[in-house]
């Protein structure tokens, strides 16, 4: 078996798939996908890749290169690669699929993640005043990046709550000494942000979990290259964002 990923890593979710790959100790080949650029929406991507037109996709091919699947959504892909893994034990450390009650856990904070964390990314609406004119960089801090502060401080407190319970100098949303895909795919959307300057100073706990899954050292590899995007963006336009005060 060999899997293709298709991905980029400014993208959140592709991130997400590509560290578990890497924790899993599963082999892939990697394909850079210029999404900004609409190359997921070229005829050759939605026809052979993903129908969905979006990043990140997994092709799975038998070892005559005979594609058997190409799977969409980081979501299904990393529940995927945690069934087919060779290291069955540590794959159940990060989706115990066998395990009913423990992986219902691990879902519902997957599925929360959607409304409550990935509904109010905010790293494309910060790429945007990056990229505009210094004319219009307050305006778009005010009207398009404050919304989404406004919107993500709800989760940001429903983790914090959480997270509280979990009294450990290395908490899990799970509560298991091991992160989970839960933990993986919530800390890959909010260290977008973080890498950009944020910081959770009115969530401590959410900050201190953050910290604890991003100093993992396949988190920290992958992540290099959007921790010089948000050095680019902190130097640049770090005096138009709110970025002390966001989340104080």
């Amino acid at each position: 078996m060999t899997l293709h990923l298709y991905a980029h890593r400014l993208s959140q979710p592709s991130r997400a798939v590509e560290i578990l790959l890497r924790e899993l100790d599963m082999s892939y080949t990697w394909h850079e996908v210029d999404f900004a650029n609409g190359e997921t929406r070229e005829p050759w991507f939605a026809k052979d890749i993903n129908a969905l037109q979006t990043i990140p996709a997994l092709v799975v091919s038998a070892t005559d290169d005979k594609t058997e699947a190409g799977i969409g959504e980081s979501h299904a892909i990393m529940r995927y690669l945690c069934r087919v893994a060779p290291d069955r034990d540590h794959a159940a450390r990060w989706y115990p699929a066998e395990d009913a009650l423990s992986s219902a856990q691990v879902d519902l904070w997957m599925a929360w993640h959607h409304n409550n964390v990935r509904a109010y990314d905010m790293f494309h609406d910060i790429m945007n005043l990056h990229l505009t004119l210094p004319m219009l960089k307050y305006e778009l801090q005010e009207t398009a990046l404050k919304p989404l502060q406004d919107g993500l401080r709800g989760g940001l407190a429903t983790l914090e709550q959480h997270l509280e319970k979990h009294d450990t100098s290395e908490p899990t949303l799970c509560g298991s000494a091991h992160p989970t895909l839960a933990d993986l795919t919530i800390a890959c959307e909010l260290y977008q942000i973080v890498a950009v300057g944020y910081r959770f100073t009115r969530f401590p706990n959410v900050a201190r979990w953050l910290d604890n899954i991003a100093q993992r050292p396949h988190f920290q590899d992958v992540s290099q290259e959007i921790v010089e995007q948000g050095r680019t963006i902190r130097e640049q336009s770090g005096g138009y964002l709110d970025l002390d005060k966001a989340f104080a």
